[in-house]
């Protein structure tokens, strides 16, 4: 099997079971000889492992993790992404393109100036505006619950900034990304 040839051994002699995204490394070499070709880059963000994933399905209800049974079809379902075999999968397409990350969406982010930006709009904003901007803030970069929220639990914002990561794929060319440096 691909994946397990990318996997060290400890990695693989930790887990039951295994998820593999066939069509995730297909598309991401299709992507990836386009970009050999063509120039340009290709960035990933989602939920996600950099390493095998196993048994990640999971519920998010209102922001909020549920069991995947409960109440079929009130909530979204999602699953990991496996940057590993994402990385492995452009490396093996193309000599020609280089892969950076994967790294935090909090580090994402905060490399491209998140910080200084929401500081910009906090100078200049009513109360209600500069709330809205830090539970904002915090659903993208933050991790769990949100420590300044007052209202009621089921509605406190829930840091994605570690659980979503970001990868770059980019021809060689082009030069290391900026947030990738």
């Amino acid at each position: 099997m691909k994946r397990c040839k990318w996997a060290a051994t400890e990695e693989i002699s930790r887990i039951n079971q295994i998820e593999i995204c066939p069509n995730a490394m297909d598309l991401t070499q299709e992507i990836t000889n386009r970009i050999a070709i063509d120039g340009g880059g290709a960035l990933i963000i989602d939920y996600g492992l950099n390493g095998i994933v196993s048994d990640s399905l999971q519920a998010i209800r209102k922001h909020k993790f549920v069991d995947i049974l409960d109440n079929p079809g009130s909530a979204d379902l999602s699953a990991y992404v496996d940057f590993a075999a994402i990385r492995h999968s452009a490396e093996e397409a193309s000599a020609d393109v280089s892969v950076h990350g994967p790294m935090t969406q909090s580090q994402f982010l905060g490399s491209l100036g998140i910080n200084f930006r929401v500081e910009a709009l906090l100078e200049n904003c009513s109360d209600e505006q500069a709330e809205s901007l830090r539970t904002g803030y915090w659903r993208l970069v933050g991790e769990g619950e949100a420590p300044f929220w007052e209202g009621p639990d089921e509605l406190a914002p829930i840091g994605m900034g570690t659980r979503y990561l970001a990868m770059a794929i980019v021809n060689k060319k082009q030069g290391v990304p900026v947030p990738f440096q």
